[in-house]
């Protein structure tokens, strides 16, 4: 289903905050990937409301909008509305989250922009492999030294491409970053680090040169990923230090001297040799693994692999694939289990399509499983049918696993790079020592995965029952969903707060004032208890307390956020007495909150009440200014 994708870049942009909000925007083959200057002010509810959005993921300092197929062309129009690219034009934003997501947000930003030439490469690897196995293709002519330099040219600069993301994400200036890379390639050194220019001696057990009488052990750095990541934070150091040092009048030549006479020795010298034999060690380790139980290795990693790209760290596992194409000559970590998975997700979506009778599912199901089986794209069957009806990602997994069983055992095994692991992606199971095997018992295996999980997603699938109808004039069952009943009727709400009422468009917060997140009124508490506006049911509830969705029966939707940028508060202060999904009447106490502790942090109290479907209702009028007491009429919305 084609998205008008002017309206949903729109619409996208301003319940993330408005352009000014945006740091930087990027994509991914299915994700929409911004980094955000205040990731408070994006409502996520509004964002997955938005017609094509199959869901929201807030992961390494990125907040990420899974779009699907689409996400290419909508993001030809979104970056129109502003002007941010991927660098984001300025420092980037600091990433949140805990240590570890950080990092596998980091390496996942800087290696998703080298898809594309991964991919490319990858894929005329693939060509001149069945040219020269099935076409008759002779390695000694013209054209396979240009097509396996095509081919093969990414991989083996790989350390530049990566100085270069790495420097964008980093904000640091990717000419300067270039150079180590490059200087881990170039030619001569090369030759030297293999022992062909020089007599080598020994250090720690490892062949080695030395420069000034230091040693330096050698390596091979071409295709490597774990040198360059190794490196980030020194480069990002020695670049602001050169800076730092350089006088204005020479800094154009001595902060970058310095940069180069600093950062290469120390990559040469200490950070590349251990990132060689971290990676070694990695794939030994894979190795050993899938040495001792292939069958086990991959089945178990099938199963797990749709609950990695979940949380998008499944870019992350994208060095490690590059280091055992490198070291191994083959991967299964990245190829072959996500090869099972994608083909499973496909699997199960294609198997609700036939057991459904409602024809939007139907529909959905279809276009998801072509998506996945085909092209790879798992996203929108995972979050549009799978995780939404649960009992098809059952199916999913046991599929993926059942086909990772079967792989590991006849010991399918990935070559190239190339598109991301579907059916279309299997001609890069086709080995130069034996074309066949993997390729044939690849596509095998993808059709385990996908007769498996389209059997048991079309065993275990059931269509929800549709919501009984509210009877005429009552109020909607109490067992409904959240969701706003098909038909609105006006709403009159009564203060939530006892206070003073202010116009919206009068507080700090500019996204509130402007209206973004939708027509309402503010109110200054001056008691530090939020009511229910109406009879209702809550839609979603901040875990730090400070902000909830109230949904009415009458289909008028409200968000009442308590102070502004009181996210930063971590839930101190605040006392929900209700969740997601309880039922409220009219005056009933939801929250508690301190208003002393809040002020005392800096932060205003004002707490705006915002109509959130502002646009469902022809109108939206504030009834109320000055003091305001619970039962003091507060906005009116008209059908």
């Amino acid at each position: 289903m084609a998205l008008d994708y002017v309206e949903t870049s729109k619409k996208i942009i301003e319940a993330v905050g408005g352009v000014g909000n945006i740091s930087s925007a990027g994509n991914c083959m299915t994700r929409l990937r911004l980094v955000l200057k205040d990731e408070s002010k994006a409502n996520d509810a509004k964002v997955q409301g938005i017609k094509g959005v199959k869901g929201v993921m807030r992961q390494g300092g990125q907040y990420q909008i899974i779009i699907g197929n689409e996400v290419s062309n909508l993001f030809k129009e979104f970056k129109k509305h502003g002007n941010w690219g991927e660098d984001g034009g300025g420092a980037p934003a600091k990433a949140t989250g805990n240590p570890i997501m950080r990092m596998f947000g980091f390496v996942s930003g800087c290696m998703t922009p080298l898809l594309p030439g991964l991919l490319g490469c990858g894929m005329i690897k693939v060509l001149l492999t069945i040219l020269t196995n099935f076409a008759g293709m002779s390695t000694d002519t013209s054209a396979y030294t240009i097509l396996y330099s095509m081919g093969d040219c990414f991989m083996f600069f790989l350390p530049i491409f990566l100085c270069y993301t790495s420097a964008k994400k980093s904000g640091g200036n990717p000419v300067l970053w270039m150079i180590v890379g490059a200087t881990l390639v170039y030619p001569n050194l090369i030759s030297l680090l293999g022992g062909n220019t020089v007599e080598l001696g020994t250090f720690l057990g490892m062949n080695s040169t030395t420069f000034f009488g230091i040693p330096v052990i050698c390596a091979s750095y071409t295709s490597s990923v774990l040198p360059i990541m190794l490196m980030v934070p020194v480069m990002k150091w020695v670049e602001e230090f050169a800076d730092r040092v350089s006088p204005n009048v020479l800094k154009s030549f001595m902060k970058p001297m310095l940069f180069v006479l600093i950062c290469v020795p120390v990559c040469l010298i200490f950070l590349g040799p251990l990132g060689y034999t971290i990676g070694n060690l990695l794939s030994g380790g894979v190795s050993w693994l899938y040495n001792l139980s292939p069958w086990l290795t991959v089945g178990i990693l099938s199963a797990l692999m749709p609950f990695i790209v979940m949380t998008g760290m499944h870019y992350a596992l994208v060095p490690l694939m590059y280091t055992n194409l490198s070291v191994l000559g083959y991967d299964v970590i990245v190829k072959v289990t996500m090869m099972c998975s994608n083909i499973a997700q496909g699997g199960a979506t294609l198997g609700v399509a036939l057991k459904t009778k409602d024809e939007e599912t139907r529909s959905e199901g279809i276009a998801c499983g072509i998506s996945a089986t085909i092209a790879g794209v798992t996203e929108p069957a995972m979050y549009g049918i799978n995780m939404r009806y649960v009992k098809p990602m059952i199916g999913a997994v046991t599929g993926a696993a059942v086909a990772g069983l079967f792989c590991g055992l006849t010991g399918v095994k990935g070559y190239q790079t190339g598109g991301s692991p579907s059916f279309l992606s299997i001609v890069t199971f086709i080995s130069e020592s034996d074309p066949t095997h993997s390729f044939v018992f690849g596509i095998i295996g993808g059709v385990i995965a996908l007769v498996v999980s389209a059997v048991l997603a079309f065993i275990l699938y059931k269509d929800p029952e549709k919501a009984p109808a509210a009877a005429s004039g009552g109020a909607a069952s109490p067992t409904a969903s959240a969701a706003a009943p098909a038909s609105l009727s006006d709403t009159t709400i009564v203060s939530p707060v006892v206070g003073e009422a202010v116009a919206l468009n009068s507080i700090q917060d500019q996204v509130f004032s402007t209206g973004t997140l939708g027509q309402g009124i503010a109110i200054e508490p001056s008691v530090g208890e939020v009511h229910a506006p109406c009879d209702g049911t809550i839609s979603t509830f901040f875990d730090t307390g400070h902000a909830f969705g109230i949904v009415a029966d009458t289909g008028a939707e409200f968000l009442i956020h308590v102070g502004m940028d009181t996210i930063k508060l971590g839930g101190k202060g605040f006392t929900p007495l209700v969740k997601e999904g309880d039922r409220v009447k009219k005056g009933q106490l939801l929250l508690k909150f301190d208003i002393d502790y809040i002020k005392s942090q800096g932060l205003p109290v004002t707490t705006p009440v915002v109509v959130s479907n502002t646009d469902d209702f022809s109108a939206v009028t504030a009834l109320a200014s000055g003091k305001v007491a619970l039962n003091t009429k507060l906005l009116k919305i008209e059908k």
